[in-house]
């Protein structure tokens, strides 16, 4: 047992000398899942010693079940950890918000893995308004349309969320756009399904985008044309923007004009960012 918990606090480290090309992936995973999901990459250093325990106990039985059993344990573990990331989130002042598996909730996410991947916490006071403005919008358009893309990790306010510049201290949530009828976004993930700006329309980006600014042009023909629900979405943006919990909005200069929503909240985040015609990001006050 000792051994063990050797191993486990050595994790991928105690692979280093006889397997340095394994210990090198692993620490490259670690980083990796660090960086997506924040608590994956620790789960990940203390299942290996335990993986490599399992591939001793199994010996020649293939190296299939080895490596289900290594996925299977790892995958239970992470699952574990982010249940038990529910209540420890809140000593960190974050929450998380519905994941939409009830279908009581006026709001969900665009993608199921945003929860799974532990992106969807958020500050107590930015759920209560997000819940506000949905519950709102869902008594007047009748149903639950407002959809969040990406909000915040449950630990840590210095903590970066890649690739956001922000939303490293949980009052920072992604909203996606609305369109017509029941159609969800252009992209699976809610991101990239830009609502492009018509001849005429204000591009203060043009011929000067940062390196975050990314256009995607080679994606857009790949995705299906899905209208814009303007009704919708500058009801949403108008909410948001009347909320006194909300601090500002940022979004395209040419998507604000189209739904002509005026709001000293509401601003362009400039070149260096990326582009906020495929989303809304909504940022509420510090309490």
């Amino acid at each position: 047992m000792r051994r063990l918990a050797i191993a486990a606090l050595a994790g991928p480290l105690a692979l280093a000398r006889g397997a340095p090309a394994k210990a090198g992936l692993l620490v490259f995973l670690i980083i990796l899942l660090t960086a997506i999901t924040q608590i994956g990459g620790l789960v990940l250093w203390f299942c290996v010693p335990v993986c490599v325990w399992l591939n001793n106990r199994l010996g020649d039985r293939g190296p299939a079940l080895r490596g289900s059993a290594c996925l299977g344990l790892l995958a239970s573990a992470y699952l574990g950890a982010s249940v038990a990331t529910i209540p420890l989130a809140s000593a960190f002042g974050r929450a998380p918000l519905d994941c939409g598996l009830t279908g009581a909730a006026t709001y969900e996410p665009r993608t199921i893995w945003t929860c799974l991947l532990n992106r969807h916490y958020v500050t107590l006071p930015a759920r209560q308004a997000l819940q506000k403005v949905s519950a709102e919008l869902y008594a007047d358009f009748k149903g639950p349309w407002v959809t969040y893309l990406d909000a915040g990790f449950p630990f840590f306010d210095w903590f970066p969320m890649f690739p956001h510049i922000s939303h490293g201290d949980g009052r920072r949530i992604d909203l996606a756009l609305v369109h017509m009828g029941d159609a969800a976004t252009p992209s699976p993930i809610g991101y990239w399904g830009f609502v492009q700006p018509r001849p005429g329309d204000p591009q203060p980006c043009s011929g000067r985008e940062g390196w975050l600014r990314w256009n995607m042009a080679w994606l857009q023909p790949l995705l299906p044309e899905i209208e814009l629900d303007v009704r919708r979405t500058a009801a949403l943006l108008g909410a948001l923007a009347q909320d006194r919990e909300v601090r500002r909005i940022l979004i395209e200069p040419h998507l604000q004009r189209r739904l002509g929503v005026d709001h000293p909240g509401i601003r362009f985040q400039g070149c260096r960012a990326a582009r906020h015609d495929d989303h809304i990001h909504v940022e509420f006050e510090a309490n």
